[in-house]
């Protein structure tokens, strides 16, 4: 790698969750109280406090809440509360099929609901008496129908000709934004290709890995894809974690770019829109999460810089701040600084790139999100001269460790 990928701006600016932890305190305080209908209304207004006065109805006892391309139906009548979403209409041909793998979802990707048929009809479902409904159980379950209602159902209806029950309300991305997104998606399928090819010649196959992934999670944090575009992007990483030679699993996140780039330009541009969420089903940040998954390549990092192994160091970096992005709803202060490190960096020689990039994982280590005015100059002089301190410390204990 010459110089670090160019960065692509998201076409969303903000990455932060909409959960507001606040409120889950609440609910969980009302339901140990045995208010059990306001701790489930609190809940909802955890999720997002939008959802009651949009979705729900005066008293609070029915909700209609969409989520992508499923609807969300909750009821709460007679000490009970009933969670329903339908999920497609099964298909004339290759039922049989498709209903085998529904049974392989509810067995192990669905978490206490259940799917149920009714004619051609199937549905999650879960009912539970209110005195039962803990904020956090509750949490899982809804997020647990978010996510299987709303990738199987697309994936099933491209590979089984299944039909929706519910048609997704959504709001297509401005066309001169999807254009460039779709070129971008392109530009990054190339350049990551052409890189992969050195590596794969140069037999660096932990390097083409890295790009590779790092390419999917490019992808799908400046698109922010939906539809069968995101599943396909999903499974392209967890493809990239099997247990399989490096080279076949090169070779595998090879031939995806290859057909992603080949793509008709109208077929990326079908997935690329905005829609309605309840439940994420990123992780919402924290710093000591971020921090803590982010350690182990903060000191490879630092290890590569002392020995001029910048390309070492940008990968790497590169690599964790996109596979934050993929897993995570990003704070403000986060992303903020992820974000003007990546676009300072974007297409610098690797040791121009590094120092940018290290330093920046190096300020999320030292907890050090703020701006850079006078007092922040002053605190990100400590912070660096601490981390330098215990940087010597490490390296002065792998040196002892390696006279042992």
């Amino acid at each position: 790698m010459k110089q670090t990928p160019r960065f692509v701006e998201p076409i969303l600016d903000s990455t932060r969750s909409s959960l507001n932890p606040e409120y889950l305190d609440r609910s969980v305080e009302q339901y140990a109280a045995g208010n059990h209908k306001e701790a489930f209304h609190l809940l909802l207004d955890y999720l997002n406090d939008t959802i009651r006065p949009r979705f729900g109805n005066a008293d609070g006892t029915e909700f209609r809440i969409p989520h992508g391309s499923i609807l969300v139906c909750i009821r709460i009548d007679d000490g009970k509360l009933s969670i329903r979403a339908d999920f497609l209409t099964l298909p004339a041909k290759q039922r049989t099929a498709m209903l085998r793998q529904v049974a392989d979802l509810t067995l192990n990707r669905l978490m206490l609901s259940r799917f149920r048929k009714e004619g051609d009809k199937l549905r999650m479902e879960y009912e539970c008496p209110l005195s039962q409904s803990h904020p956090h159980k509750l949490f899982f379950i809804l997020r647990n129908i978010c996510h299987v209602g709303d990738r199987y159902d697309d994936e099933f209806c491209t590979k089984f000709g299944a039909e929706r029950c519910y048609e997704p309300r959504v709001t297509p991305y401005p066309e001169a934004e999807t254009a460039r997104i779709v070129e971008a998606m392109r530009t990054v399928c190339t350049e990551t290709l052409d890189a992969v090819k050195d590596y794969e010649a140069a037999r660096r196959y932990g390097y083409a890995w890295n790009v590779l992934d790092t390419a999917f999670y490019r992808i799908a944090y400046f698109a922010q894809p939906q539809g069968q575009l995101r599943n396909e992007l999903e499974q392209a990483v967890d493809d990239m974690d099997r247990e399989l030679p490096i080279t076949d699993l090169v070779a595998k996140g090879r031939a995806f770019l290859e057909k992603l780039r080949d793509t008709p330009g109208e077929a990326l541009a079908a997935d690329l829109y905005f829609t309605d969420t309840l439940v994420s089903t990123r992780r919402r940040s924290s710093l000591a999460n971020v921090q803590e998954n982010m350690r182990d390549v903060w000191r490879e990092a630092d290890e590569a810089m002392q020995n001029r192994d910048f390309e070492r160091s940008a990968v790497r970096i590169l690599y964790k701040f996109y596979e934050m992005y993929f897993y995570n709803d990003v704070q403000d202060d986060l992303n903020d600084l992820v974000r003007t490190a990546l676009r300072s960096s974007a297409g610098l020689p690797a040791e121009e790139a590094s120092e940018i990039l290290f330093e920046a994982i190096d300020r999320i280590m030292e907890g050090d999100l703020g701006d850079d005015g006078a007092a922040g100059g002053t605190n990100r002089i400590g912070s660096l001269l601490h981390a330098g301190i215990e940087r010597l410390k490490e390296r002065l204990q792998r040196l002892l460790s390696k006279e042992e």
